[in-house]
């Protein structure tokens, strides 16, 4: 008998991480009555991380010679499932009880072509990702040109801190859902493809979603999920991932924006004007009544990790391995409509 609920874990020499995922999916399988399947895959990490994977306790294990990406090992995993609802995850994802089961109830509607979880930053789950960043040519241009349109960076900001405080809170349909975890029906993907191999670095589900939403798909985002995901902790592993993102983003830009576009985005750089935000000693801001925090490594804010001020605030310990060296920008701004309130830096030296 088939599974349920086929995951498909992508590793690239995460595999602690990895056992811990796999562990917290079988976990997740027994105490919500799911037959499922875990497909781990790994992106030519090596002898030592395979044998590593080999003690995690997948139903299959597929080790890829060569590093084909994320979304490679996406499709090698998939090539293996034989479930109807397909998992595909990130190896530095834990899942917590209950999410599989509110994924698997959402990707299940008709019109919706994937649902992707609440992630927590934090293991105290105080820290929220961002549900998404949908891109768009006039947004990637603001986004590079922080600082130069002051006016309407306090616009684009406003409006994406109410968007992203009821998706946290209410979910609903996205107009993007990070790659971290994405719940995806066996007939979606038959209709709209498996992920586009050429990106070997982040924006392959970005591509993807392009085509799920073009079929007349819709992206559920349902906080009822929730994961610990280790944001940036795997990617930081890889020597070539900078040259890798760069050309993910590249190709991104040419397919969606056309060749005039993408030199448009190459240029735009070059008219930030970065802030001159109050500098911090620490990461710690006092708790504000009616107030949220975000925080990026992004001058213009865009996308943020959140967390409500409903008590002194300070960055856990347990995040800093993910973050790159370098300032990090903090504001405070206003749950009522995302008025930012007060933006502050602190640098990132470890």
């Amino acid at each position: 008998m088939n599974p349920d609920v086929s995951a498909v874990v992508v590793s690239h020499r995460t595999s602690a991480e990895a056992g811990a995922c796999v562990a917290s999916l079988r976990e997740s399988f027994s105490r919500e009555g799911v037959r499922g399947e875990i497909v781990l895959v790994d992106c030519g990490s090596g002898t030592q991380e395979v044998a590593g994977l080999r003690e995690a306790g997948a139903d299959v294990l597929v080790p890829l010679p060569e590093n084909r990406g994320y979304s490679g090992g996406a499709n090698a995993g998939l090539a293996r499932a034989s479930g109807g609802l397909l998992l595909v995850c990130n190896a530095d994802v834990v899942f917590t009880p209950g999410a599989v089961s509110a994924l698997r109830r959402a990707a299940g509607q008709r019109r919706v072509g994937a649902a992707g979880p609440l992630c927590f930053w934090d293991a105290a789950q105080r820290l929220r990702l961002p549900p998404g960043f949908a891109p768009g040519l006039a947004r990637d241009f603001l986004q590079l040109a922080a600082g130069r349109f002051p006016r309407l960076d306090r616009r684009r900001f406003r409006a994406f801190a109410r968007q992203t405080l009821r998706l946290w809170r209410e979910g609903g349909d996205a107009p993007h859902l990070t790659g971290a975890v994405l719940a995806v029906r066996r007939d979606v993907f038959d209709r709209v493809g498996r992920f586009d191999e050429r990106f070997p670095f982040e924006y392959e589900e970005s591509e993807w979603e392009d085509r799920a939403r073009r079929a007349g798909y819709r992206l559920a985002y349902v906080p009822t999920a929730r994961v610990h995901h280790l944001y940036a902790r795997s990617s930081s592993r890889g020597a070539d991932a900078g040259a890798r993102r760069r050309a993910s983003r590249t190709l991104y830009a040419r397919e969606r924006y056309g060749l005039l576009g993408a030199r448009l985005l190459e240029w735009a750089g070059a008219l930030a004007r970065p802030a001159s935000p109050v500098s911090l000693r620490a990461p710690r801001v006092e708790r504000r009544s009616g107030a949220s925090l975000a925080l990026s490594p992004n001058p213009s804010l865009l996308p943020f990790v959140g967390a409500a001020l409903d008590a002194d605030f300070e960055l856990p310990a347990d995040v800093l391995p993910s973050l790159p060296r370098g300032p990090v920008y903090l504001r405070v701004f206003r749950e009522a409509d995302g008025e930012p309130l007060e933006t502050y830096v602190w640098e990132y030296a470890a």
